[in-house]
């Protein structure tokens, strides 16, 4: 009955256990997620702003060999 008991318990305290990991595991996901999303949109502003001034806009390969040729 003892051995029983033991067993019982401990296969208890390891479902406890990892229910409690995957619900921590499942809400730090979360906030991972959405840090990586916000450090994404921050990133892809500041390239857009960098890269998206009227001066550095080319239509295509002609213009940009134009434009270094001036320089």
């Amino acid at each position: 009955m003892k051995q029983w008991f033991k067993v019982v318990s401990g296969l208890l305290i390891s479902l406890i256990v990892v229910g409690a990991v995957t619900m921590l595991a499942i809400k730090y996901f979360d906030v991972l997620v959405r840090g990586f999303d916000a450090l994404r949109d921050q990133v892809a502003r500041k390239k857009a702003r960098f890269f998206g001034s009227e001066c550095c806009d080319y239509e295509d390969e002609d213009e940009l060999a134009e434009a270094e040729e001036v320089q």
